[in-house]
């Protein structure tokens, strides 16, 4: 039972409000009026969002900047590294040379391939400068003697960082005697194993090309690439700067959009710098902020009341309703005592209150009849086991067994007389029913009498063996459930079988499941009568019983088993002809 508080003035007038009229509020107070509001902000969200952009734009431009040093620094190095395993350069760099003629022979002789001259030319390498330690080898273009470039920085700088390789910056303003061109250089030095250990390569990048690629990658704006103590490596503009000193990245003006991101190429930590000038929307002043934020509040506040009391007015009543669907659940149909309001959810609580009526009536009809019905099902249920038990209840005479038995022990014929003590025993089992169930020692010492009176009846013929689980004796099962399967191997697989042959009966438990297999070496069945046989097994039920000529007794013991166990039942029968049957019944323990 529900019951709502006492609604006020505003409560009432919402209550009876069409959901449409509901609709048309929740629109004008909380989309339309805060959407005129917030359009003063429009402004700020161009500035915003035009950075973010910019921010995104110039992210993947310096992915690009640092993807284009690194495969001009790469290219550089396979250069050098080719060069380095040259045979051919090897044996012109260790050669000792007699005389200036000699060295001019084997220079033009090794120039004939043009092997170091078209390993650069298509490549990013403006130059290509072997530095060695021969002394018989004459400065030229692409060959210079260590001690001309000693002094330099940048063989210095490559003396001391003890790397096979590096990536150097310097400004060139003659310290090279000549062998390089005055302004900005970019190369990359490479250890040479031709002559002592000493010997250097380097590859001046071609620098215009580099700042050319930064230029049209960075578009309008300002891109840089400086090292860690703050030099300008590159920046974007043309070749202007090429001749010049390299200028500080604090001397960079950074007003507007700026990101910067770290990048380390083979060795040389790099910085890109990259900023966007363009003008925005500016700023609001203090004052106009102050004022658009109390509106923002205004905004903010004003849709929540709003929302407060339709949202109330909705989910009230819907709690309502929910609470007596979860009364339902417990069977109790109790009605919504709620004031009537003429809205939608007023018009549902009124039907709902309707159809719990109905159904409270409806329940003791349907209560009654499902009584009734359960009533016939067990007395059916009933009328079948009886009919079942019936079928396996053939009445013999005890006593006149007990008789002959008896005159068999008087004349000596020990062996008759525990025949007949066997068959006493499975007749009076037969027909003193008075427990469906026994336990599974029970049900296989029936079993073995069942085998020894047939190995009684077939001689050699037949040899048989029961073994069962300790812990499986005690289990209860229904009556005949295996013996039933056993005479069916006799009658059909022992009986058919000139030579006879043998039956092994077995129980065992393994995680909760109770196995029993009845296996023979009996005659079998083809995959025809197979078929037939697991086809009766999974459609059989009592009608199957009245009309049936074969297998009855095992469709008659499958019906008990499934009546009794259900989902918690399974058999399965797998034959062939000549190679004997195997039987395997799982039944869930309780």
């Amino acid at each position: 039972m529900c019951v709502l508080g006492q609604n006020t003035f505003m409560m009432k007038w919402i209550n009876n409000l069409k959901l449409r009229e509901k609709s048309m509020i929740i629109i004008v107070v909380s989309i339309f009026i805060p959407m005129i509001l917030t359009n003063v902000f429009f402004f700020w969200s161009i500035e915003r969002d035009g950075k973010n952009q910019s921010k995104a734009i110039m992210k993947n431009y310096a992915n690009q900047i640092e993807y284009d040093i690194r495969n001009s620094v790469r290219e550089a190095i396979s250069i050098a590294d080719y060069l380095n395993h040259m045979d051919r350069l090897s044996d012109f760099l260790k050669e000792e040379y007699e005389s200036e003629a000699d060295y001019y022979e084997a220079y033009n002789e090794l120039m004939e391939n043009e092997t170091i001259r078209y390993y650069y030319t298509a490549q990013s390498a403006r130059s290509i400068t072997i530095c060695t330690e021969n002394p018989t080898i004459v400065n030229g273009t692409y060959f210079v003697q260590k001690d001309r470039v000693a002094s330099t920085s940048w063989y210095q700088k490559f003396r001391e960082s003890g790397r096979d390789y590096i990536v150097y910056s310097f400004f060139e303003n003659g310290e090279s005697g000549g062998y390089l061109s005055n302004g900005r250089h970019l190369v990359v030095l490479e250890k040479l194993d031709y002559h002592g250990g000493n010997d250097v390569i380097m590859l001046d990048l071609d620098y215009s090309q580099l700042q050319k690629n930064l230029t049209r990658v960075c578009g309008e704006r300002n891109g840089y690439i400086y090292d860690g103590n703050g030099k300008v490596i590159l920046s974007a503009g043309g070749n202007d700067n090429k001749d010049k000193p390299f200028e500080n990245i604090n001397d960079v003006n950074e007003n507007g959009v700026s990101i910067r991101r770290e990048c380390v190429i083979y060795g040389k930590a790099l910085n890109i710098l990259m900023v966007d000038k363009g003008k925005r929307w500016g700023t609001l002043n203090g004052q106009k902020k102050y004022i658009l934020f109390l509106i923002y509040l205004f905004d903010l506040i004003l849709p929540i009341c709003v929302m407060y009391l339709i949202y109330h007015s909705i989910t009230d009543r819907i709690e309502a309703v929910k609470a007596n669907i979860e009364d339902i659940k417990n069977d109790r149909y109790d009605e919504i005592t709620i004031e009537q309001t003429n809205d939608e959810l007023g018009m549902m609580i009124q039907s709902y209150n309707l159809m719990v009526a109905r159904i409270r009536e409806l329940i003791e009809t349907v209560y009654k009849n499902k009584e009734r019905e359960q009533e016939l099902q067990i007395a059916k249920k009933q009328a079948e086991i009886h009919a079942i038990q019936s079928q396996i209840n053939p009445h013999f005479l005890f006593n006149a067994l007990e008789s002959i038995r008896m005159h068999s022990l008087l004349k000596n014929e020990n062996e008759t007389a525990k025949i007949l003590e066997n068959f006493s025993v499975l007749l009076r089992e037969n027909i003193q029913w008075d427990s469906d169930k026994v336990t599974v020692e029970r049900e296989c010492k029936n079993v073995q009498r069942y085998l020894e009176l047939q190995q009684y009846r077939f001689g050699n013929r037949l040899s048989f063996s029961v073994r069962v689980q300790d812990e499986c004796k005690y289990i209860m099962i229904p009556k005949f459930s295996i013996i039933t399967f056993v005479e069916n191997s006799c009658i059909h697989g022992i009986e058919n079988s000139v030579e006879g042959g043998s039956i092994a009966v077995v129980v065992s438990k393994d995680e909760g499941m109770l196995y029993l297999e009845i296996m023979d070496s009996g005659s079998g069945m083809s995959e025809e009568e197979l078929e037939v046989l697991r086809d009766n097994i999974k459609n059989a039920d009592i009608s199957y019983l009245k009309t049936a000529k074969r297998s009855i007794g095992i469709v008659n013991t499958v019906i008990r088993l499934r009546q009794i166990y259900g989902d918690r039942f399974f058999i399965e029968i797998n034959s062939s002809r000549g190679g004997g049957t195997e039987i395997c019944i799982v039944l869930k323990c309780e």
